[in-house]
């Protein structure tokens, strides 16, 4: 009895410390966030490329990834983090000091067109960098992008497509941008079913020119000129990122990880095709404004794909429980058979 007692007190103390180095990680992690939103809180909407909303994301996936991880921190350890997370910090303080100057002018040189997506590039790059030598001096070298990936990848994609925007803007990059009248028409199909269904045809209709879209209501048109970020297309180069990380940390085969991956990036095609039409709807509501409509186009993105993202990994999760129960099932039935004709 005596035994039991100190094995059950030795596991609480070992749950305790990793409670308290958990909390710990989260907090050195996420304190350039914390730290830029004191500095700057009026800078954190949702509009992709005008404000830092972005970081609350990173906040929702790294509380997501680090709770449940068993980290071991050093006092040395956490010297060296509580050292760069200083350093990092000084980036943010200094960006009202000057530097933002001198990273617009260096924009300028470079060719960037869109000032506003080659400036926030530089908070998501310097983030990056510090989740990835956190994690790193953390985790190991192995580890960390299994434990951290998700909220690392964000943050490397959110690099990679604020870069494009700032220097192939609008519909300079062909490559994503040959994909938004595709988008814009299978918008305008569902738009005529949803009308012809609820039977609005004299009210409501739609039409699509190129990546211009055109709603008709009885308070006339309202029009859309729409390049690919704002197709959604940089959301899902960005969540696909994020879909692989979450998939990183199973320990389910390559092959299927594969079919997994590809089936949620089109499934996410899908979605980003309901979100234009959910702003379409909303464009045609008779008692919306411009003003309205683009407080509900900054935050739209985000509502319905981080939801989407977590409920597809449940999906993944339980078609994988799902699976080793039926095999598991299947070999016991074998297993049975083999004794009885023995």
């Amino acid at each position: 009895m005596k035994f039991n007692l100190v094995k059950i007190y030795c596991a609480g103390l070992i749950s305790t410390r990793y409670n308290q180095s958990i909390i710990i990680i989260i907090i050195i992690l996420l304190w350039p966030v914390l730290l830029s939103y004191v500095l700057f809180p009026d800078t954190f909407g949702f509009s992709w490329n005008e404000g830092r909303g972005g970081f609350l994301i990173v906040t929702i996936l790294t509380i997501i990834e680090i709770v449940g991880s068993h980290p071991a921190i050093t006092g040395r350890k956490i010297s060296l983090l509580i050292t760069f997370a200083i350093l990092t910090g000084s980036y943010f303080f200094s960006l009202s000091l000057g530097t933002s100057y001198l990273l617009s002018d260096m924009g300028r040189s470079v060719g960037a067109l869109i000032s506003e997506s080659w400036m926030l590039m530089w908070d998501y790059i310097i983030l990056a960098n510090y989740f990835v030598i956190t994690l790193v001096l953390i985790f190991g070298t192995k580890e960390w992008l299994r434990i951290g990936g998700a909220a690392t990848l964000f943050l490397v994609g959110y690099v990679t497509i604020l870069l494009l925007d700032s220097l192939f803007p609008y519909d300079t990059l062909g490559i994503l941008q040959y994909l938004v009248p595709t988008y814009l028409h299978f918008n305008v199909e569902i738009l005529n079913s949803i009308i012809h269904f609820l039977n609005l045809e004299r009210e409501f209709t739609s039409q699509t020119f190129g990546n211009t879209l055109v709603l008709y209501s009885s308070d006339g048109p309202f029009v859309m000129k729409v390049y690919w970020p704002s197709a959604g297309v940089h959301s899902i180069v960005i969540f696909g990122l994020v879909m692989f990380a979450f998939l990183l940390k199973t320990v389910i085969p390559w092959k299927r990880t594969l079919i997994y991956l590809f089936s949620g990036i089109i499934l996410t095609c899908v979605v980003n095709c309901i979100r234009i039409t959910l702003l379409s709807l909303y464009a045609l509501n008779p008692n919306s404004d411009l003003g309205s409509w683009e407080q509900f186009h900054s935050v739209i993105g985000e509502l319905v794909f981080i939801p989407w993202v977590l409920f597809y990994l449940a999906v993944v999760i339980y078609l994988e429980n799902r699976y080793y129960e039926t095999r598991r099932d299947l070999n016991l039935h074998d297993n049975s058979c083999s004794s009885k004709g023995r």
